[in-house]
C-alpha cells in the first residue's frame, strides 16, 4: 500500500535531517555542551519544512550559524539550503529574488567573521554557504515560475474549452432555429399541424440550448463543484442530433460501428464534430443529404460527416470560421487530426480520425 504523499515528505526530510547530522556534526566533541541541544534543534527543524517552511528555514539557518560559529559543524548551510527550497517555491517573489541573496550574505559574513580569525578559511567558508543558499534560492524560484506558468496556460485552457464548448451549442442551436424558421414561414397558412410542429422544433431547440448552456457556464462559475459535474453529449446522443437536424428538412443517414466504451473526453469531441458538419450542411445547403459515419478500427476512431450536394461555404472550412478552428484544437488535443474538403459535386466532407484510447 502507498505512503500518503504527506508520509512521504515527512520520510524524506528525516533521512536528510539524519544525512545532515552524521556528515556534518557526527562525531561530537567529548564535551559536547550546547551542541546536544543544536543536533535536535536541527533535525526538528528539517522536519517542519514541508508544513511550516518559514519556520523550519530560520531555526535550521540559526542552528547551523550557532554551530559554525561555537566549532560545532563544518556544514555550509546544506540543510538550511533544504528547507529554503520550499520556502522560496511558495512565496518568492521578484523583490525577495534581488534582497534575499543580499541579506544571506551579509549575515553569514558578519556572523562568521565575528567568531573566527582565519581569513581564509571564513572567506570560504562563506563562499561556500552562499554558493548552496544561492543555488536553493534560484532552483525554487524557478519552480515556483514554472508552476505560476502552467497554472496561466490551465485557465487559458479552460478559458478556450468554455468558448469552444459554447460557440458549438450557440452556432448549432441557432442556425437549427434558423433554418426551421424559415421552412415555417413557408408553410401553407391552412396546414395548422405543420405550422405547429416546426414551432415545436424550435422551442425543443432552444430549450436543449439552454440547458447545454446552463452546464457549461455553471461549471465554470461554480469553482467549488467538479467542472465536469454535468452530462456531457456524446456518441448515444448522435441519433438525437440527427434527429433534430431532419427536423429543419435535411436528410440524415447516421452509421455507428464499433463505437461503444469510448470515454467521455473522445464521445464528446465525435458528438461536437457531427454536430458542426450537420450545423454548416443545415446553414449552407438546406434540403441536402447527410451521411454520418463513425467507426472504429485498426485502433483508430474515424468520424465522417458528407454534404450530398449544395454549398458548404468552402471559405469557412478553408480555416476562417470559428467552428472549425475550435474543432481542429479539439482533435488535435486529443492527438488526432481534422480534415475538411469539397466534394467534386459541390458538396464537403468533414473527417476526423482520433487515436482509439487505451486502458
Amino acid at each position: 500500500m502507498p505512503f500518503p504523499r504527506a508520509s512521504r515528505r515527512l520520510l524524506t526530510d528525516g533521512a536528510v535531517a539524519v544525512l545532515c547530522v552524521a556528515v556534518f556534526w557526527l562525531p561530537l566533541p567529548p564535551e559536547p555542551g550546547p551542541a546536544v541541544v543544536l543536533v535536535p534543534l536541527l533535525v526538528a527543524g528539517v522536519l517542519l519544512r514541508s508544513r511550516w517552511p518559514a519556520v523550519a528555514f530560520g531555526v535550521v539557518a540559526t542552528v547551523t550559524l550557532a554551530g559554525a560559529l561555537l566549532g560545532f559543524t563544518p556544514d555550509p548551510f546544506v540543510a538550511a539550503a533544504w528547507t529554503l527550497y520550499p520556502l522560496v517555491v511558495r512565496a518568492g517573489g521578484a523583490r525577495s529574488s534581488r534582497i534575499a541573496p543580499v541579506t544571506l550574505a551579509v549575515v553569514v559574513a558578519v556572523l562568521l567573521t565575528a567568531g573566527s580569525t582565519a581569513w581564509d578559511d571564513v572567506l570560504r567558508y562563506v563562499m561556500v554557504s552562499l554558493l548552496v543558499l544561492a543555488g536553493a534560492f534560484r532552483l525554487g524560484e524557478s519552480v515556483r515560475r514554472e508552476r505560476a506558468e502552467a497554472a496561466r496556460r490551465a485557465v487559458l485552457e479552460e478559458r478556450l474549452r468554455v468558448a469552444r464548448e459554447v460557440h458549438d451549442v450557440v452556432s448549432h442551436s441557432l442556425g437549427t432555429i434558423a433554418v426551421t424558421a424559415g421552412v415555417a414561414a413557408h408553410v401553407v397558412p391552412d396546414d395548422a399541424a405543420k405550422l405547429a410542429n416546426r414551432l415545436t422544433r424550435i422551442e425543443r431547440t432552444a430549450k436543449d440550448a439552454l440547458t447545454d448552456l446552463r452546464s457549461v457556464l455553471g461549471a465554470v462559475r461554480d469553482s467549488d463543484r467538479p467542472a465536469e459535474r454535468a452530462p456531457q453529449p456524446g456518441i448515444a446522443d448522435l441519433e438525437a442530433l440527427a434527429e433534430r437536424v431532419r427536423g429543419t428538412g435535411i436528410e440524415v443517414s447516421l452509421a455507428v460501428r464499433n463505437a461503444d466504451g469510448l470515454p467521455a473526453s473522445t464521445g464528446l469531441a465525435v458528438y461536437r464534430i457531427v454536430q458542426e458538419g450537420l450545423t454548416n450542411a443545415a446553414t449552407h445547403a438546406p434540403g441536402c443529404r447527410c451521411s454520418v459515419s463513425v467507426a472504429v478500427r485498426d485502433g483508430e476512431v474515424v468520424v465522417e460527416v458528407t454534404n450530398g450536394g449544395g454549398s458548404m461555404g468552402g471559405t469557412r472550412h478553408g480555416g476562417g470560421g470559428f467552428g472549425l478552428i475550435g474543432l481542429r484544437e479539439r482533435v488535435e488535443s486529443l492527438g488526432g487530426e481534422l480534415t475538411a474538403t469539397p466534394a467534386a459535386d459541390g458538396g464537403f466532407t468533414l473527417r476526423a480520425v482520433l487515436p482509439e484510447p487505451r486502458g
